[in-house]
């Protein structure tokens, strides 16, 4: 589970570092990153978190270009925690 939790981390922070604007997919994408991060945080079932993962993959297929870094990123992100169930 903390492999999933810097991974998370991580991406917030790389896209935090290009301070993105109100509306942008960088920011909605932290905006998903920072809840499932909280939602991390406190708990231990990770089951209890499909909604959110569902969210964000969902953003990922409707609103980010599938060839992109950001793409690649919330995907890695995906794939780790439908390792870990």
């Amino acid at each position: 589970m903390s492999e999933l939790l810097n991974e998370i981390v991580g991406l917030i922070d790389k896209l935090g570092k290009l301070n993105p604007i109100y509306g942008s997919n960088e920011q909605i994408a932290v905006d998903h990153l920072k809840r499932l991060k909280d939602a991390l945080e406190n708990t231990n079932d990770l089951r209890t978190l499909e909604p959110a993962f569902a969210g964000l993959e969902q953003f990922q297929l409707s609103s980010v270009a599938w060839c992109s870094q950001l793409s690649k990123d919330i995907e890695k992100i995906i794939i780790i925690y439908q390792e870990l169930l």
